[in-house]
């Protein structure tokens, strides 16, 4: 998933990320969880990403990204860590952060205890009723609830994420449906979008890190962005910024449960926006 870090900002971090249901099974999540590693030098990332980054910027919300870094070294120090695993983890966090980012979300989507919305997004099924198949691209669609849902509403669907084992678990899925969906474990930075082939671009949960002129490009005439989103991925007002190309037909900020944040109320941001 093209999701951002809990509390790190984008501006600093390599870039992609974050970001998607039928459960496939326990045979599932073995194969793909052997099939696109889950590395052990990776192991402690989802505790200082989603832990010690967001305690620290709660406590500090000026705190820059290399100052995080500075904390989460003293920190373990004290702990008594170290410095050889000390250093080996900073280096890793700032050389690798794609990798242990698609790691962390191939944990995620291979652990049956993950909290996050299994069903096709709510806004997305109400956006789309009534409106006549196309060709869709899930962007960022994780273990393609979404995907999975578009194509059995008649959508001819392409999708990617760069966690490889949840495309994986998707795919599956489909064949399993009798769907067939086109999809790769890659990131934004490196799909070809090409030009005008999208009657609809869905950003569930996930947001762009790429030039949105490329996004635009790859709509059809017509086409129809549609996008949900914790509203403090950007700040209030950035995605119309953004999406200044299109025509926004409708954007809003609203108190709901999250798709993902462990199901927890929080501001979402909604928006729909068509290309003339």
């Amino acid at each position: 998933m093209l999701k951002q870090a809990p509390s790190w900002k984008s501006s600093d971090m390599n870039r992609g990320h974050s970001v998607g249901i039928a459960w496939v099974g326990l045979a599932a999540v073995f194969f793909c969880s052997q099939a696109f590693g889950q590395k052990p030098e990776f192991d402690f990332f989802p505790d200082f990403r989603n832990v010690f980054t967001v305690k620290v910027r709660t406590q500090n919300p000026s705190i820059t990204n290399d100052g995080i870094l500075e904390e989460y070294a003293s920190s373990l120090k004290s702990e008594g860590v170290t410095e050889t695993e000390i250093a080996r983890r900073i280096a890793l966090i700032r050389t690798q952060r794609r990798e242990l980012e698609s790691d962390y979300w191939n944990r995620f989507y291979g652990n049956s205890g993950s909290n996050f919305n299994r069903a096709p997004n709510a806004f997305l099924t109400e956006m789309i009723s009534g409106r006549t198949p196309g060709t869709a691209l899930d962007y960022a669609m994780g273990e393609g609830r979404n995907s999975i849902y578009l194509s059995q509403q008649g959508w001819k669907v392409f999708g990617f994420d760069p966690a490889g084992a949840a495309v994986a678990m998707a795919q599956k899925r489909a064949k399993e449906l009798g769907l067939t969906l086109t999809t790769e474990a890659v990131w934004d930075s490196e799909y070809e979008f090409g030009k005008e082939r999208f009657d609809l671009i869905l950003f569930s949960w996930a947001m762009p890190f790429i030039p949105i002129q490329r996004i635009v490009d790859a709509l059809k005439p017509g086409g129809m962005i549609v996008m949900e989103v914790a509203a403090d991925y950007v700040g209030r007002n950035e995605m119309l910024k953004m999406f200044d190309a299109l025509k926004i037909i409708r954007y809003e900020i609203v108190q709901a449960k999250a798709d993902f944040y462990e199901r927890q109320q929080v501001d979402v941001l909604r928006m729909v926006a068509t290309k003339p």
